[in-house]
């Protein structure tokens, strides 16, 4: 490869997509830009995280949640990576934490890719490869086989052709499936019947409605997979050559045979302590139906496609486990604490209830995997680029 033409892949990519940098900051928080600056500085192999919110960083600026009285305060407990002081005077820039891919307020359908600075992929610099993350929060199958999507000017896999034109791509991970079945939507719905005091998801037959779905999601991401294979051949790069990983998602809940005593199930609405303190509105039975059924499907049917294609699975299923929102033995931060020292004891898992916490962030980041529980998932993605096995696991227990 010669220098000119890295130099002129790196620009198209950076044309291409606004934002990638967000990847490098967590272990190397000088390399920020996509260039020569960045890189091209790093010659050597590179991993690319592709698909949706559950590995772009989504929720990333979160050292777990504090509780009501650390609410008010400027760190919230130690909880909001976003926060600093300027003349004692408290501000919060998402951009610290997401880069040019946080919300952008005048654009949002546009921007919020949320690719954080501790995101899944960062891990990979521990087995000595250059993160790049192309994932986006809110991203579908069809925007890694042709669609843009928000900061992406491109789909996914001509991102990833762009890069793999110029750079030895050696890691390629893929999460994706999850907005296909529309989880988040569905999370939030339940959230709604909880907090209105309406019948559950479960009762409701929300569960049988994305069980139903799984065949067309197993194809949609059997194609994706399909996709990139064929974008790495079109590169001059055969399968043998990179390690290509599909991933499953953990329930950000736990069973409701698990969710603190303090947080009692009553009859519902806005101004329970599930709701109001926890930030978990849901109904016992809707905890059951996402940790007990919904997860473990989801998690079964990646299993079979990477199965189907011959690659990597790695299992996610229990990287939450202790951990969950709102699951016992976890705990907020209260206003005089530092969360970032407690992430054996704080929960890993944004509030179901983000964007009403005294807006205390973003609706989309609700139920997503905090800054505990993404720089856990790199330690599992960079054990499981070693590991030869075809499948593998992610678990809190290990």
């Amino acid at each position: 490869m010669t220098k000119g033409k890295k130099r002129a892949g790196l620009a198209a990519l950076a044309t291409a997509i606004a934002g990638v940098p967000a990847a490098y900051s967590a272990w190397a928080p000088q390399a920020r830009a996509v260039g020569e600056g960045a890189l091209a500085q790093q010659g050597g192999p590179v991993a690319v995280s592709l698909g949706d919110s559950f590995i772009s960083g989504e929720a990333g600026r979160w050292w777990g949640n504090g509780d009501l009285a650390a609410a008010a305060f400027c760190t919230r407990g130690g909880t909001d990576r976003a926060a600093y002081r300027v003349a004692a005077i408290c501000r919060y820039d998402p951009k610290r934490v997401y880069d040019d891919t946080a919300v952008d307020p005048r654009q949002p359908t546009t921007t919020g890719c949320h690719r954080s600075d501790v995101a899944e992929i960062n891990g990979t610099r521990q087995v000595a490869l250059t993160p790049v993350n192309l994932a986006c929060s809110g991203a579908e199958t069809k925007h890694i086989l042709s669609e843009p999507y928000k900061e992406n000017k491109a789909s996914q896999t001509r991102l990833l052709q762009t890069l793999a034109a110029t750079h030895r791509v050696k890691l390629i991970v893929v999460s994706i499936g999850g907005n296909d079945l529309n989880v988040s939507d569905a999370l939030r719905h339940c959230t709604d019947q909880y907090m209105n005091s309406k019948p559950s998801c479960a009762a409701a037959g929300e569960g049988k409605r994305l069980l139903d779905q799984l065949p067309q999601v197993a194809t949609n991401v059997g194609k994706a997979i399909d996709k990139i294979r064929q974008v790495m051949n079109a590169a001059g790069s055969p399968a043998d050559s990179y390690k290509l990983i599909l991933q499953s998602y953990p329930s950000p809940v736990p069973t409701s045979a698990k969710v603190r005593d303090i947080f009692p199930e009553a009859g519902g609405g806005k101004t329970t302590k599930r709701t109001l303190v926890g930030g978990c509105p849901l109904w016992n039975a809707d905890f059951d139906l996402m940790h007990d059924t919904l997860t473990p499907a989801i998690d079964t049917m990646l299993h079979k496609v990477a199965a189907s294609r011959n690659v990597t699975f790695l299992s996610m299923l229990h990287a939450l486990d202790g951990h969950a929102l709102c699951e016992n033995d976890t705990r907020q931060a209260g206003p005089s604490e530092d969360a970032g020292k407690l992430g054996s004891q704080m929960e890993w898992v944004r509030y179901g209830t983000a964007g009403m916490k005294i807006s205390q962030g973003y609706q989309q980041e609700s139920l997503h995997p905090n800054a505990f529980a993404q720089q856990f998932q790199g330690r599992c993605l960079a054990a499981a680029y070693q590991n030869p096995s075809l499948t593998q696991t992610c678990s809190t227990a290990t």
